[in-house]
């Protein structure tokens, strides 16, 4: 049987447990039902993504358009809107719809990421560099967003700045791609190929036996011609040919490197039959 004192004392510890919680808070948390136009957002969300990854873009972006309709403040069916329109080729409606996503969710650093990206492939890069600083501001260990940074200093030829924000991101992320590689090209501007052939050889060893993809073997290539090493720029020009996805300065490169190299070999005083 309780007594008056321990009565007492267990109103208390309730009552402190109840305003340690803060206004509002139940002591059994009860779950409110969605609200049917979040709900309803949500199912075409879902199957717009379901037709985005069918490759079914028409059908994808209609079915987020109506998403967005049903509920204007989820911030997730307008990314995904956006990333279907800028697929669709409508770019200047999809950086709109990311600009809306941000008025609702002002401190959202990979939405930062994403508009800037894509204002940096429209050549917008007062509007990029502005989403790139927002970004780090936000989330300084973003390797994602210090890597637009530099980007954006890459585009406006400005290799060293761009570098400096290159190395922020791999120490925050050793093995991002990106990061990697543009850090080469900012190396090769720099006039730096061994420096640069270094960072490429980091970055080849992210990907499986033979995997390197075709334009990371031609800039190895260019790396290496610059460091006065035509036969192992020839190995890697054959390499990334072999790929399929070379671009046609590479076959064009590697036809030249392979007449000097003949040219060179060739005994002195002899001409080519």
């Amino acid at each position: 049987m309780n007594t008056p004192s321990s009565t007492a004392a267990l109103l208390v510890g309730v009552a402190t447990l109840v305003a340690s919680c803060g206004p509002g808070c139940r002591l059994v948390q009860r779950r409110d039902p969605v609200p049917p136009e979040v709900a309803e957002a949500r199912r075409l969300c879902n199957e717009g993504l379901s037709a985005a990854d069918r490759s079914d873009l028409v059908r994808a972006e209609g079915l987020l358009e109506r998403a967005v309709k049903s509920c204007p403040l989820d911030i997730d069916a307008r990314r995904h809107y956006a990333e279907v329109l800028w697929k669709r080729g409508e770019r200047l409606e999809a950086v709109t719809q990311v600009a809306e996503a941000l008025k609702i969710s002002p401190g959202d650093a990979s939405l930062c990421v994403e508009g800037g990206g894509m204002y940096l492939d429209m050549g917008l890069f007062d509007d990029a560099e502005r989403l790139a600083r927002e970004a780090v501001r936000v989330v300084p260990g973003s390797a994602e967003a210090w890597h637009l940074r530099g980007e954006v200093s890459l585009a406006r030829g400005q290799p060293t700045p761009a570098l400096a924000d290159f190395h922020r991101a791999l120490a925050i992320d050793s093995d991002h791609r990106g990061a990697l590689l543009d850090a080469a090209e900012a190396y090769r501007r720099l006039n730096q190929p061994q420096r640069a052939l270094s960072t490429l050889a980091i970055l080849g060893e992210t990907y499986g036996p033979n995997q390197t993809p075709a334009n990371v073997l031609v800039m190895e290539a260019h790396a290496q011609e610059a460091l006065g090493r035509p036969e192992d720029a020839i190995d890697s020009y054959r390499m990334a040919i072999a790929r399929g996805e070379a671009s046609p300065d590479a076959a064009t490169r590697l036809a030249a490197l392979e007449g000097d190299v003949t040219t060179a070999a060739r005994p002195a005083g002899t001409t080519r039959q």
